[in-house]
C-alpha cells in the first residue's frame, strides 16, 4: 500500500506531489525542491498494510503526460483522491508538446503545462503559478497550441474549440492601452506573470491586474484564449 511523507517544511510551503511519475522525474523534482525554500515535496513511500494517507492535501499534483494513457484517465488517477479539495491543482509535464492532448487537458480544467526539459527556474515558476491558480504554458507548448489552433489561417478556430472566444461574452469594451498591448504581446510568447513583471519593471500584482483587464476587454475566459486572439490578429494584419 502507499502512504505519503512530507518533508519538514513550514505550513506556508507549496506542497507538491508526483504520483505515478517516473522515478527519474520524481528524483529530479525532489532534489530541486529540497534546495528551494517555500516548497514541500510529498514523497510516496511503500508500506505493507497501510492505506494511502497524505499528511495534508497537495497544492500541486504533477502529471507526467504519457501519450498512450488517455487524458481523462491520467487526470482522474492523479486528482481523484483530492476531488473534494478544489485547492489542489494539476501541472502537466510534457516530453513532447502535443496540442490535441493539451486541448484535452484544458477541457478537464487543467491550465498549467511545462516541458520536461524546462530549466529549474521555469519549473519553479510553473509550480508557483499553478499553486496560485494561474495558467502557465512554456514557450514550446504555447507555440504548438497556436500552430494547431490556426492550421489553415487566422480565422480557422472552431467555435467548439476550448480556445474559441465564448459567444455569450460581450465584444471588446474599450481599446487596450499601450501597457496592455505590451503585456498582451508578452502573453503570446507564453510568458508567465513573473516574467512579464521582470521585463516590464512591474510588480506581479500589477501584471495580474493588467492581465485581468486585457481578458475583460477582449471578452476572453483565460489567457490561453488571449494568446490565440493575438495570433488571429497578426494573421489578419499579414493578410491585409
Amino acid at each position: 500500500m502507499l502512504h505519503f511523507e512530507a518533508s519538514p517544511r513550514g505550513r506556508s510551503a507549496i506542497r507538491v506531489l508526483a504520483p505515478g511519475t517516473t522515478s527519474l522525474l520524481t528524483a529530479g523534482m525532489t532534489a530541486l525542491l529540497q534546495e528551494e525554500p517555500g516548497f514541500e515535496m510529498l514523497v510516496v513511500r511503500r508500506a505493507a498494510g497501510r492505506a494511502p494517507r497524505p499528511v495534508v492535501p497537495p497544492d500541486v499534483v504533477l502529471i507526467e503526460d504519457v501519450p498512450t494513457v488517455p487524458v481523462a484517465e491520467a487526470v482522474g488517477r492523479a486528482l481523484g483522491p483530492y476531488g473534494e479539495t478544489r485547492a489542489t491543482r494539476a501541472l502537466i509535464v510534457m516530453e513532447t508538446a502535443c496540442a490535441h492532448r493539451v486541448f484535452g487537458y484544458l477541457r478537464l480544467g487543467v491550465r498549467s503545462f511545462v516541458s520536461v526539459d524546462a530549466a529549474p527556474d521555469v519549473l519553479l515558476a510553473a509550480l508557483r503559478a499553478t499553486a496560485r491558480g494561474e495558467a502557465f504554458l512554456t514557450h514550446d507548448v504555447a507555440r504548438r497550441v497556436i500552430e494547431t489552433a490556426l492550421p489553415h489561417g487566422p480565422d480557422d478556430v472552431s467555435l467548439e474549440s476550448p480556445l474559441a472566444p465564448p459567444a455569450h461574452l460581450p465584444p471588446r469594451t474599450a481599446p487596450l492601452t499601450a501597457r496592455e498591448r505590451e503585456i498582451h504581446l508578452l502573453l503570446t510568447e507564453g510568458r508567465s506573470n513573473a516574467e512579464i513583471a521582470e521585463i516590464c519593471g512591474l510588480s506581479s500584482k500589477t501584471v495580474k491586474f493588467h492581465v485581468s483587464n486585457i481578458l475583460r476587454k477582449l471578452g476572453m475566459r483565460n489567457r490561453i484564449q488571449a494568446v490565440v486572439h493575438a495570433a488571429q490578429s497578426r494573421g489578419r494584419e499579414t493578410a491585409a
